[in-house]
């Protein structure tokens, strides 16, 4: 993907989460990058004490977002995508 203008399509703060995103892509044979990312904690202790944890945001190339969307969307994953 190396020369592409990467855009952000989801983030996981679960594993879980990750991994039905990479496999919704994959079945999809949809090209993506990922990379790891700080992510606030969504619980009441994470507000209040400000924990961070790590995350995966999955990238896509501009061209790829519209079905990209469109995937996670129909995998049920669409709180999941990035606003």
């Amino acid at each position: 993907m190396e020369g592409l203008k990467l855009v952000p399509l989801c983030l996981a703060s679960r594993q879980s989460e990750a991994s039905q995103i990479e496999s919704t892509l994959d079945k999809a044979g949809m090209d993506y990058t990922f990379e790891i990312t700080p992510v606030a904690g969504r619980s009441v202790l994470g507000i209040v004490f400000g924990s961070i944890r790590k995350g995966v945001m999955f990238l896509v190339s501009e061209a790829d977002f519209a079905r990209g969307l469109e995937l996670i969307e129909e995998a049920g994953l669409s709180h999941l995508i990035v606003k």
